[in-house]
């Protein structure tokens, strides 16, 4: 109805040393009002879970009553597959570390005024209707500028994922997320081209993206990589001195003038590519 949601309703719901409260499983409209007293039930929640569908959980309930009200407190929000009415958000903590929103399908934006500059984890998987501007990684540097953990699998929007600045050569270019250790975009039907630099990345996770044409990594640390049954690939430009592994089964447009690989510590014998084992050389 477009009404602000009452916390009026089992306003004697009250359990005020509570830290952690998970509410999982389907829930129906009428329960909607005694979940909004536990979210206000204590101040000191620092890990929150609801899981599964929520129909009328709304933007106001995670901006109110959860952001809001627990500020100064959370550091562990999962809305896993909470779709409800959660369309566009504004969030802001110092102390949030992880942010699950896997599954909000309804989720189609964050406002400008978003802020989480110790975050550290961020799950947008299956967030189809989210806004391509706020996916493009320079755009999630200023939301959680220290992030290490990034999983966007099965979007079905987005097409390329760039990670630094173009500008200047490429051992000039600075990466958006300098903090970023693991990236999960498996599954994105439509990503084409990926970019991905970052001093710290020791896991990249790319199967399943059946249009993906070119694919960059830079990473010091990275040690192991599968690219596996990535159909459509054509190019792909390495700059990893200590890899050692490279899966290439499936990959069958990728010729050896598709592949510019820095890879020092990379041996035949350590590249899969469908018919020669890495320990068949």
């Amino acid at each position: 109805t477009g009404s602000t949601p009452s916390y009026s309703i089992h306003a004697d719901v009250r359990f005020p040393k509570l830290k952690r409260l998970a509410i999982e499983g389907r829930l129906y409209h009428g329960e909607l009002p005694l979940i909004r007293s536990l979210l206000c039930s204590s101040h000191q929640i620092t890990h929150l879970r609801l899981g599964g569908p929520i129909p009328r959980l709304c933007d106001f309930d995670i901006e109110i009553a959860i952001m809001k009200f627990h500020n100064n407190t959370l550091e562990e929000l999962i809305l896993d597959g909470c779709c409800g009415k959660i369309i566009s958000l504004e969030i802001k903590s110092t102390r949030l570390r992880t942010l699950d929103l896997s599954g909000c399908k309804s989720l189609s934006e964050f406002q400008p005024g978003s802020h989480c500059p110790n975050l550290e984890e961020l799950d947008l998987s299956n967030c189809s209707n989210l806004s391509l501007d706020f996916l493009k990684l320079k755009s999630l540097s200023k939301f959680c500028p220290r992030l290490k953990v990034l999983k966007l699998r099965m979007n079905t929007t987005i097409e390329e994922i760039d990670s630094a600045d173009k500008g200047g050569n490429d051992s000039e270019q600075q990466p958006y997320l300098p903090h970023l250790e693991h990236i999960d975009i498996r599954d994105c039907p439509l990503l084409r081209h990926v970019s991905i630099r970052s001093p710290v990345l020791t896991t990249a996770e790319v199967r399943g993206c059946n249009h993906m044409q070119s694919l960059t990594v830079s990473s010091p640390v990275l040690s192991t990589l599968c690219v596996a049954w990535l159909y459509s690939l054509e190019n792909i430009s390495l700059d990893c001195p200590v890899l050692t592994s490279l899966d290439l089964t499936g990959c069958y447009k990728l010729s050896n003038k598709g592949m510019k690989l820095k890879c020092p510590a990379l041996q035949s014998s350590g590249i899969r590519n469908g018919t020669n084992d890495a320990s068949d050389d």
